[in-house]
């Protein structure tokens, strides 16, 4: 068994998606070659790439979807920091490994220690839990390392809808008060609406005209509260990777955006992938002028039909508990931040500088940030 570091995300295209289907911590959309690549083309600058993969008699058996960092910390200097790709705008972040999980974990985090240059911790940032059955946990970075202190903790739940064979069922499952209302707003809405569940393509879009109406749908829902919407707030790079992404995706067949037609009309949006017999519920939005109808709850209520039809297993609504994800479900899985830190002094003041919540608490009031420096 050794590990190599590759030079370019592209030399490993053709095979990562085949390590991907047998991957042990879960294959999920935001691990797949398609997003990755697309993470560090849109998001890599000013950080080192440092993808390794672990290959056993010539097979790759493991893929570590890693980059370098540097950050300025204000007042104290500079922190380097082994991250995931996916970084902050994957809903899931997690090793790729087909096979002997923690030989593999092992060799990876002894590469880091003994061939990659200063850095301050490895920070693993929204780590799901493992699926039903794994023999993986997030505990098994334990005693990798005596150079290295380990720390855990919570930091997202994810609500999950585990979908039935039938959508009569499902609804069901939904408290009265939901039921009711969602039956009123759907007659309320019927009464001078044709309504309507389409793909962007069945409502005769392209990916680029769907994602400007997905764009502009968002930032009307986020306005008419006096907020900045999700592509606006996050600036150019993260449009032009949402951009990149749905083309790629579409051409896998993976791009499950749908709309909401009202009389022709899209009046609500859901932008969702479609990936390995789960709809991921990524963003949303819709005209300000509909909100009567409850027209977010309406798609919701619209795709749960059609993931049902189409034998979906589940509809993961993905990182965050906010109250209208648990009106549908009261199930969640917890996605976890794992920092391994070496032990000399400035490695571990800079931890505790922004691990405590109290002093994480101070830097908001002094408004403090960790900000990122070229490598």
């Amino acid at each position: 068994m050794k590990v190599r570091e590759v030079e370019t995300i592209q030399d490993l295209e053709e095979d990562w998606n085949d390590v991907l289907v047998k991957n042990l911590m879960g294959d999920d959309v935001f691990l797949t070659w398609e997003w990755q690549s697309a993470s560090w083309k849109h998001f890599g600058e000013g950080r080192k790439l440092l993808v390794l993969v672990v290959e056993e008699e010539s097979e790759i058996i493991a893929i570590a979807p890693l980059m370098l960092s540097k950050y300025r910390l204000p007042g104290f200097g500079f922190l380097r920091e082994i991250e995931f790709l996916g970084l902050r705008h994957s809903d899931y972040n997690n090793f790729i490994i087909s096979k002997k999980p923690r030989e593999c974990l092992t060799h990876i985090v002894d590469y880091l220690e003994k061939n990659v240059g200063d850095w301050d911790w490895i920070d693993l940032k929204e780590v799901p839990e493992p699926p039903r059955g794994s023999n993986y946990s997030p505990t098994e970075f334990l005693n990798l390392s005596s150079g290295l202190k380990l720390r855990e903790r919570i930091c997202n739940l994810c609500p999950y809808i585990s979908l039935p064979n039938s959508f009569e069922h499902l609804m069901k499952t939904l408290g009265k008060n939901m039921r009711q209302n969602l039956n009123k707003y759907l007659r309320r809405i019927k009464q001078s609406h044709k309504v309507e569940l389409k793909r962007y393509d069945e409502a005769g879009f392209s990916v680029k005209e769907a994602m400007n109406l997905l764009i502009d749908l968002n930032e009307k829902r986020w306005a008419s509260d006096g907020k900045v919407g999700s592509f606006k707030k996050n600036g150019n790079a993260f449009r032009n990777f949402h951009m990149d992404v749905s083309e790629r995706f579409a051409d896998r067949g993976w791009l499950g955006l749908y709309f909401l037609m009202a009389s022709n009309e899209p009046v609500a949006v859901q932008y969702n992938f479609e990936y390995a017999q789960k709809m991921y519920y990524y963003l949303a939005g819709f005209d300000p002028r509909y909100s009567s109808y409850s027209v977010g709850n309406l798609v919701i209520m619209y795709l749960l039909e059609k993931c049902v039809q189409k034998g979906l297993r589940e509809y993961d609504m993905m990182r965050g508990d906010e109250p209208y994800k648990m009106s549908w479900t009261q199930t969640c899985r917890r996605n976890s931040e794992i920092r391994l830190i070496r032990k000399h002094a400035r490695s571990k003041f800079y931890d505790w500088v922004t691990w405590s919540s109290l002093v994480n608490n101070l830097a908001a009031d002094f408004r403090l940030s960790l900000k990122k420096d070229s490598m």
